[in-house]
Order: C-alpha cells, then sequence, then structure tokens
C-alpha cells in the first residue's frame, strides 16, 4: 500500500511518496534518505563556521575563554550537584522531622485533655513553634474531627480542614502541602492511639532553606572568585605564551621582508615553544648567513666579471701595443732593408740585406708565437694538456728561476676532454701566476692525476702561506676564478694554507665535461 503526502515531511522534497516497507520514494519510485542530508549539511556547515570563528579568535582569548569556560561549567555543575542533593536530603528530613514531632507532640497533649486543660495546651503548642523554627503550625483535633487547639494567629485556615488526614492508631503518613507560604510537609500522629484525636504538625523548613540558600551562595561567591583568580592566571599564562609568539611573528615578517638582524630574545622555557624558538633562531642564523655568503659571493662575482673585461680589454691593448710597436716596427725595418737591397750596387751589399732580413723575419715570427702561446697554447690542442703543463712549467721556470717539481700519474696514452684539459691548465697557470706574485717561495709542486673518471691537481708551495679568509681583493677574485671554472664542470676545489706553512690547492673534476663553458 502507498500513499501521496503533500507536507515535506517524513519525506522532504516535492513529489515524494513514501511506504512502508520501502520507506521514501521520490515520483521514479527510487528511494531517498528521510531527511538525513539536509541536516547533516546544516550541521556540517554550522561546524565549519564555528570552527572558522575559533580560528579567527586571537590566542590569547582562546585560552582565557578556555579557563573561564571550564571554571564556570564546572561551578555551575557543582552548585547544581550540591543543591539537588542538599534539596532531596531537605525534603527527606522534613518529611522525617514533621513525623517525629507529631508523635512526641502526641505523648505530651494527652496529658492536657485528661484535665481538659486547652489554654494550658495552647500555650504549649505555641511555646513549641517559637522553639522549634521549622515549625509552622500545631493544631489538635478530637475524634469528631473539631480543632481543639491551634497556633495559627486570626484564627484556623478553614483550607486546612478540607484537608485534614483520617485517624488511625498509628497516625497518618506525612504529605505534601502546597501553599502560597511554600511547600509544607503535614504529618499526624494519633493520641491514645486515636482514641482521644490527634495532633497534626506542619513543618515548613524555613532555616533550613536559608541554611542551603547560604550554602548554595556561598559556592556561587567561591566559584566567582575562582573564576576571577583562573581569568588573573589566564592573562598571565597566555602574556608567557603570547609574548615569544608576538616577537616571534615580529622576526618572521622581518625576515620576510629580508631583514635578519631582527632576531627573537632567547627563551629559557625548555618546552615545546622553547624549541620552537631555538629552532627559529638558528634557522634566521643560517638563512643570514647564506644571505651575507650570497651577497659576498654576488660582490665577488661582479667584481671578477669586471676584472674579466678589463682583462679582456688590456690584452687587448697589449695586443694592438705589440703588433704596433713589434710588428709595425719589424715590418718597416723589412720594408728599409728591402729598400736598400732594391739599391743595392754589388753582391756583398746584397748579401748583407738578405741577412738582415731574415734575421728580422726570424725576430718577429718568434714574438708572433709567443704572443699566440701567452694567448693559448697551440701544443694544449695538439699534443694535449701534459705537454702543455710541461711546458708551462718550464717557461715558469725559466721566467722565475723557482724550480716546479712536477708528477703526472695516469696519463699514459689518454686524454680528457677539450674543455676539462682548458680548465686545467688554466687553473695551475693561474696558480703559478699567484705563487710568483705573493707566495716567495723557494720550491713549488704540481700533481696531475688521472683517478678512475677524474682528474686531480694539487699545486703546493713552500712560501709564506695565508689566511683564505683574509686574503686581498686581487687573490679573492683569482681564488674565485678558479674555484668557479670548477664548479662549471661539476668539480670540487679547496685552499689550504696558514701563515708562514705554504699553501696548497686541490682541485678535482670529470675527464668527459658534460657542458664545456671553456670554448
Amino acid at each position: 500500500m502507498m500513499w501521496k503526502v503533500k507536507k515535506p515531511w517524513p519525506c522532504l522534497g516535492w513529489n515524494v511518496s513514501w511506504s512502508p516497507r520501502q520507506g521514501c520514494m521520490d515520483s521514479k519510485e527510487t528511494p531517498v534518505a528521510v531527511g538525513l542530508l539536509p541536516v547533516t549539511a546544516f550541521f556540517r556547515q554550522a561546524a565549519y563556521k564555528a570552527r572558522s570563528v575559533l580560528l579567527s579568535v586571537p590566542l590569547r582569548l582562546k585560552i582565557l575563554g578556555l579557563a573561564l569556560t571550564l571554571i564556570l561549567l564546572f561551578g555551575a555543575v557543582t552548585i547544581y550537584k550540591v543543591q539537588a542533593a542538599l534539596s532531596e536530603n531537605f525534603d527527606a528530613f522534613l518529611r522525617e522531622e514533621s513525623r517525629f514531632v507529631a508523635t512526641e507532640l502526641s505523648y505530651q497533649t494527652h496529658d492536657y485533655l485528661l484535665i481538659n486543660d486547652v489554654y494550658g495546651l495552647t500555650q504549649m503548642l505555641r511555646n513549641t513553634v517559637q522553639n522549634r523554627p521549622d515549625l509552622r503550625y500545631v493544631f489538635v483535633r478530637n475524634t469528631h474531627g473539631q480543632v481543639v487547639a491551634h497556633t495559627f494567629e486570626g484564627g484556623f485556615p478553614a483550607d486546612l480542614l478540607k484537608n485534614l488526614p483520617g485517624l488511625s492508631p498509628q497516625g497518618s503518613e506525612p504529605k505534601l502541602l502546597r501553599t502560597n507560604e511554600g511547600n509544607i510537609w503535614e504529618a499526624a500522629a494519633g493520641i491514645s492511639n486515636g482514641n482521644e484525636g490527634a495532633v497534626v504538625v506542619g513543618v515548613k523548613g524555613d532555616s533550613l532553606r536559608r541554611q542551603i540558600g547560604a550554602i548554595t551562595g556561598s559556592l556561587a561567591r567561591t566559584t566567582l572568585l575562582v573564576a576571577i583568580f583562573g581569568v588573573l592566571l589566564s592573562l598571565g599564562l597566555t602574556w608567557i605564551i603570547t609574548k615569544p609568539v608576538t616577537r616571534l611573528l615580529e622576526a618572521t615578517r622581518a625576515v620576510r621582508r629580508g631583514d635578519y638582524s631582527m632576531n627573537p630574545a632567547p627563551t629559557e622555557s625548555q618546552d615545546e615553544l622553547g624549541k620552537l624558538m631555538e629552532g627559529f633562531n638558528a634557522m634566521v642564523f643560517s638563512l643570514a648567513s647564506a644571505d651575507k655568503a650570497r651577497l659576498e659571493k654576488e660582490h665577488l662575482q661582479r667584481d671578477f666579471l669586471h676584472r674579466v673585461m678589463a682583462g679582456q680589454e688590456g690584452e687587448r691593448k697589449r695586443i694592438a701595443r705589440e703588433l704596433h710597436d713589434q710588428t709595425g716596427q719589424a715590418l718597416a725595418s723589412v720594408m728599409v732593408d728591402l729598400k736598400m737591397l732594391e739599391n743595392a750596387k754589388n753582391e756583398n751589399e746584397i748579401r748583407q740585406s738578405i741577412g738582415r732580413l731574415r734575421k728580422a723575419i726570424t725576430e718577429e715570427m718568434e714574438a708572433i708565437h709567443d704572443l699566440a702561446v701567452a694567448l693559448r697554447p697551440s701544443v694544449l690542442d695538439d699534443l694535449g694538456l701534459v705537454p702543455a703543463v710541461e711546458m708551462l712549467v718550464r717557461g715558469f721556470t725559466n721566467r722565475h728561476s723557482i724550480p716546479v717539481e712536477l708528477t703526472i700519474i695516469g696519463f699514459a696514452e689518454k686524454r680528457a676532454d677539450g674543455c676539462t684539459e682548458t680548465c686545467v691548465y688554466r687553473i695551475i697557470q693561474e696558480a703559478l701566476a699567484n705563487v710568483a706574485r705573493h707566495a716567495r717561495a723557494t720550491a713549488v709542486s704540481v700533481l696531475l692525476e688521472w683517478r678512475g673518471e677524474k682528474l686531480r691537481g694539487v699545486i703546493e708551495d713552500n712560501g709564506v702561506g695565508f689566511v683564505p679568509e683574509l686574503v686581498d681583493s686581487k687573490t679573492k677574485l683569482g681564488v674565485l676564478g678558479m674555484r668557479e671554472r670548477t664548479q662549471l664542470l661539476q668539480g670540487s676545489f679547496r685552499v689550504e694554507s696558514s701563515p708562514g706553512e705554504g699553501a696548497m690547492l686541490v682541485f678535482e673534476m670529470p675527464a668527459k665535461a658534460g657542458v664545456c663553458h671553456e670554448q
């Protein structure tokens, strides 16, 4: 059986039907969820918004709100539990007290009724009410239900006569009366087993209620004081936590701007926050060192580029000067000798002119050869690295009178990549030039070794040495140039030296260069 419903309940949506067996179905008889998707989406959206609000609240307010909420929640639950327990015990106590007082007064009333002392009975009942603050009223009735004595001022309330309990030898169970003055527990006890009437007692318990109110108020005040103390403690705690976090945030912003001088003050705490600060300080120090090294390297690279450009321009000037002074003068001398040869009158003059021409051309050829070798030795391209280095060492020894011990290992019938050979040659050339300019050495050793797929070189001298970190800009640029050459070929380079101990330069690079920058 199936029937259509127009309201979106229990099936949410239009044209949705419901059957006891299949549940909600749409117009195409496809079962659908019973309102779970909209409810789930609502709670999911509410949770997302609450999470967004909590994440946007400052950390100080989060800690303060959490502490205050926990304190107030604990205080409210404690007050509620205490008040509920006291109220439960309060009602039980009043019930038992009404029964006890009614039973006690039933024995005392018997004596007054024997002598028919109604006045004395009334005074005794009123004294009892005055001595017991929890008692609201007491009255005595006879076996006919008539009130014999009572403690009410201004007459006995007529409404109480409608609810008088029936007499029994054991009396009646206490019952709760709801009056305009509040709840009253009323109990009746028979006099002489009910043969002479009954004593009816009403217990209100105002003093106990005041005590419960005083206890509840004391708990509330205590909770308030604890809340105030908790707020102050939370403020101190949030200050301790948020102060280094604030410094950390300011330092982070400074680092983002590239200012590494603002480091957060070191913290003495050993918790996670202290470790975070310590790690951040280490990171800032590393970034500052890296940035300083980067700036110094950029400065050196600019200087090196300027030096290279200046060197290129100086080399052009030197070549132009050599061509003008040496080659130009030589050609002019040749022209003069040719003129003299042309005007020669005898064979002897012709022979002398030819000799002078031969000498001038030979000297010019040697000068051009030296110039070409200085620019790039042809032996490096023709015969390879080892002969070129040997020629470089011989020229260094001849020019500077400094003996050089050259050791070649593993180059038998091997040639490295042309780019690698050029790089190694230029490094050895620059190292020997630095020895000649700065080392004041009396001996130099050069080791060149083919080790596996790599070339390794060591240049060592016995000169005055230096501190690598304190060298002048020119030497540093030379070292930088050698290091740059090595790193461009994915090699390694280092310099070891100390004052008075000489210097040692060690480099290593692949024998086959992947990318060549030396061509």
